[in-house]
């Protein structure tokens, strides 16, 4: 068995810690620059290490500010916005007064208060989607496990659409179309920051299942296979295929989706989706659980290079 990670093309180390504990400078946005969730989350992390920083507990700040304890925890942990006006009352309760860490401060939660990209489709996502939605471009790498589909950011229109039909069969073709647009704007951002050389490095681990009869048109599996071998032969995806055997020995059964960011700041996220549901994790803890499954996973199916050989072989088999 090969060791853990050996096959993986994009490896995810241990976190490093944090530099130092100041907040300012706040240094480069990376990544982030551009997805105002991931801007929120740095906001309000920021904002709470200021605050614990000067000793203070939420209560005391809601006494001095008047503003409610659920607000405050919800800034803090990037599931609520923050208006400059509440930037300032914060910085100025926890003492921070030098006028360019004002600027960079309130520049960075009005950067976090646009709108997602996604905004023209928000009927369409399902509550539970949206963090991960909000969050992939934001990450340094993607590793994602799929048991029935290729992954919406690798799938052709016409395999989409196909998929969503499967899957909710009384959907209306005009929310069908909606969801196949929105799945296909996710591409053309990654592929935005691909050619910006921004793009996150995207892992997929697939059951050779998918690439034989996850749709029932060949046709339009075909396309789809020849789409991933191309994906991967330009160095947007990396893909490693599970012979049937594999997965009795590897606990993973639903989709999951991990995300690994590049700053201290942005903790790592892991998505996993049931038929009906979904859970997004930033615990520590079940985290790693799902980290240590994936780098299982990784050393026990093909290597990139005989996935791809294997993919070629199967399009000329459809």
């Amino acid at each position: 068995m090969s060791a853990p990670g050996a096959n993986l093309p994009f490896p995810i180390p241990p976190r490093a810690p944090a530099a130092g504990s100041g907040v300012f400078p706040l240094g480069a946005l990376g990544r982030a620059q551009g997805h105002p969730s991931a801007l929120k989350i740095i906001a309000g992390g920021k904002l709470r290490q200021l605050r614990e920083a000067c000793g203070l507990m939420p209560k005391q700040v809601c006494a001095r500010l008047d503003v409610s304890l659920s607000k405050i925890n919800k800034i803090e942990h990037g599931h609520l916005g923050c208006k400059p006006d509440d930037a300032r009352a914060f910085l100025a309760l926890y003492g921070v007064h030098e006028p360019l860490y004002v600027q960079q401060f309130l520049e960075l939660v009005e950067q976090s208060l646009r709108p997602e990209y996604w905004k023209p489709w928000r009927t369409t996502v399902k509550g539970f989607f949206a963090p991960l939605l909000a969050l992939e471009g934001a990450a340094q790498r993607i590793r994602i496990y799929e048991p029935f589909y290729v992954p919406g950011l690798l799938q052709t229109p016409a395999y989409a659409a196909a998929v969503i039909r499967a899957e909710w069969p009384n959907r209306l073709e005009v929310e069908v179309n909606r969801i196949v647009a929105l799945r296909m704007a996710r591409q053309a951002q990654f592929a935005r920051q691909h050619a910006r050389g921004e793009a996150p490095d995207l892992w997929v681990a697939l059951r050779e299942e998918v690439f034989e009869y996850s749709v029932e048109d060949r046709a339009v599996l075909r396309a789809q296979v020849r789409q991933v071998i191309e994906r991967v032969e330009r160095g947007e995806a990396a893909i490693q295929v599970a012979a049937p055997q594999v997965m009795s020995r590897v606990p993973l059964t639903s989709n999951v989706t991990y995300l690994r960011f590049g700053r201290a700041d942005l903790p790592d996220a892991v998505y996993v989706e049931q038929v009906a549901s979904a859970d997004f994790h930033q615990d520590p803890e079940q985290v790693e659980q799902y980290l240590v499954r994936l780098d299982r996973l990784a050393t026990q199916v093909r290597t990139p290079e005989e996935s791809l050989r294997w993919l070629k072989q199967q399009h000329g088999r459809l």
